[in-house]
This record gives structure tokens, C-alpha cells and sequence, in this order.
């Protein structure tokens, strides 16, 4: 068995003895991560980009792409992507690493100081990893003043400092930081996606109506066919951009958002319409992860962002589609 798929089971058993339903849903609704990040970093998987020099695993971005689809299979409940990513930024960088989650989010300056409008896992974040147009900053979570962004259970929230604190540490090298979100988000929604096809399919089989298993009725299954259609092609979307060099290429990140966003509204509505009125209460599942979904869709920016941006980059070529995508695109 290679390195690899060693990595991939080992995590995949770590997130079925650490990650039930039932505390996703006590840290989705404000009790600390503490212990799960510590257990998350105690068994290794904090570091796996970092080289094997630093206490990493010098993982590849395919493998972690499949950890990120089995992270948003269980609704994992932390900043685990740009957790690893901002690690292996700074080690390059040679400076410190800090103890605990990192949140990696767009960054502008505000005055004397600097405001984060939308942070994704700031609830469960220890740094931020502030990406602005003439660089990105590591700032702590301890000096922001925070609001939460209203919507329930949700841990995106807006943060601002008055002024850089005195930990904060400046990276040099120039990364495309929203191309990095984009990609991981995609990875996020696919890993996401697949459970609720699960799930979807789980309801109809067992759930009886009129005498029969409603997943026995042709337009249910017509519809549960188009889920899969597009679970499937979140999956392949994602993979796109996670593959080759540790960090995404721009376009491959962005066709993977675009398509994985715009996959994750018809993957909702279809997984609540089979499920009924159950699918939106607070002891059905499926809501776990429909709120990620649409929660993953907005971050770094939704297909409404991407697509104008593939489309001024195809015409900026003149060349036609498919030779702009096959230079684009890594072979599969």
C-alpha cells in the first residue's frame, strides 16, 4: 500500500471515531474545537504538505484533495485546507509556525487598520491568514473585534484590527490566495455533495409512501439520476485544479469553482425536494451539509465571480474553447 493511500485511510478512520453528527452540530452551534484540533493535529494531519523535514508528509495536492473530499463528507468542522496551505507558506518562507487552525480569507485595508468582510472557520480559528493585493499577513484571532455574519450556526464572521499586532507576520512571497480558497472550497462541496447523494438515496429507499419506497417513483428517480450527474461532476471539477504543483493553478481553480458552485444549488434543492419538510429540521443530516454547500458556494467567491473570469481569459487568448481548455486543463 503506498504512502498515500495510507494517509487517506488513517484520516478517513480518525473522522469516523472524532467526527459524529451530533458534535458536528454542538460546534456548529458555539461549543469549542479546541479538543478536536488538538486531536486532529496529536494524530498528524495538521502538517501533511509540509516536507518530511519539517514533521510533515510532503502530501501531494491530489491526495489532498480526496482528504478534502472526506473532510466535507463528515462536515468537518475545521479550517483544515488553509490550515495546511498557509502552513506550507510559511515554512517556505521560513517563518514560525504558529499552534493552531488557520482561516484564509480576502484582506483590505481600512484606514490605520485592516478588515477581513468574510471569513470562513473564524469561529474555529486561531490565526487568519489575510490575503491582501500587496501581500498576506498572519494575524491573530485574540486582537480582532468580530460579528458574526447572522445566519444560523454559521462560523463566517468579519473581522477587523484597528492596527497590525505585534505578532502579526508578513508573508513575502506572492501567492494566488483566492485561486487557493476557490480550489479547496471546490474539493470541500464535492466531498459534501457525495454525502448527501448518500443520504438521498438512503430516504428514498427506506422511506414508504402510498404502499412503496418513494425512491421507486419514476420522477423521484429522475431526479435522484440528475443529483448524481452533478455529484459526479463536482468531483471531477475539483480534481482539476488539485492536481500537479501544491498550489492550484489559476484557471483550473477557477473552473472548478464555477462548476462545483453552481452544482451545489441544484444538488440542494434536488436532495430537499425528495426529502420533504424533514430535510430542513435540526435532527435530519441532511441540513448539515446543505448548509455547508451553499455556505462553500459563496466562499472565495461563486460561480457568478468565476465564470465572467474564464470567459475574459478564453477571449483574452483568441483562440477557440477547446484549445483554451486544453491548455488550461492538466490531461487526465
Amino acid at each position: 500500500m503506498s504512502l498515500d493511500n495510507l494517509i487517506l485511510d488513517a484520516f478517513g478512520q480518525w473522522l469516523e471515531g472524532e467526527v459524529s453528527a451530533e458534535r458536528v452540530r454542538l460546534i456548529d452551534l458555539g461549543e469549542p474545537a479546541d479538543a478536536l484540533w488538538r486531536s486532529l493535529a496529536e494524530h498528524g494531519f495538521a502538517d501533511l504538505l509540509l516536507p518530511e523535514e519539517l514533521g510533515g508528509a510532503a502530501a501531494s495536492a491530489e491526495t489532498a484533495c480526496h482528504l478534502l473530499f472526506a473532510a466535507g463528507g463528515a462536515a468537518l468542522p475545521l479550517p483544515l485546507a488553509s490550515t495546511w496551505w498557509a502552513r506550507l507558506a510559511l515554512a517556505d518562507a521560513g517563518l514560525a509556525l504558529p499552534d493552531g487552525p488557520i482561516a484564509l480569507a480576502r484582506g483590505e485595508r481600512d484606514g490605520s487598520g485592516l478588515r477581513c468582510p468574510s471569513v470562513p472557520f473564524a469561529a474555529q480559528s486561531r490565526w487568519v491568514l489575510a490575503a491582501l493585493v500587496e501581500g498576506a499577513w498572519l494575524l491573530p484571532m485574540a486582537s480582532a473585534q468580530r460579528r458574526a455574519d447572522g445566519i444560523h450556526a454559521s462560523a463566517t464572521e468579519e473581522l477587523y484590527w484597528p492596527s497590525l499586532p505585534d505578532d502579526a507576520q508578513r508573508l513575502p512571497t506572492e501567492r494566488n490566495w483566492r485561486a487557493l480558497g476557490a480550489a479547496f472550497s471546490a474539493a470541500l462541496i464535492a466531498g459534501a455533495a457525495e454525502r448527501v447523494l448518500q443520504l438521498t438515496l438512503e430516504y428514498a429507499t427506506t422511506r414508504q409512501q402510498f404502499g412503496k419506497p418513494v425512491g421507486g417513483f419514476q420522477a423521484i428517480q429522475q431526479q435522484i439520476s440528475v443529483l448524481a450527474e452533478e455529484v459526479f461532476a463536482a468531483r471531477m471539477a475539483a480534481q482539476l485544479a488539485l492536481r500537479g504543483p501544491a498550489w492550484p493553478q489559476a484557471i483550473p481553480a477557477a473552473v472548478a469553482k464555477a462548476r462545483c458552485s453552481s452544482a451545489a444549488v441544484r444538488i440542494c434543492n434536488i436532495a430537499h425536494a425528495v426529502f420533504g419538510a424533514i430535510g430542513v429540521t435540526e435532527e435530519c443530516d441532511l441540513q448539515l451539509y446543505t448548509r455547508r454547500l451553499y455556505a462553500w458556494r459563496a466562499d472565495f467567491g461563486s460561480e457568478a465571480y468565476w465564470q465572467p473570469l474564464i470567459g475574459r481569459a478564453a477571449l483574452r487568448e483568441n483562440g477557440d474553447s477547446l484549445a483554451f481548455l486544453r491548455r488550461h486543463l492538466p490531461a487526465a
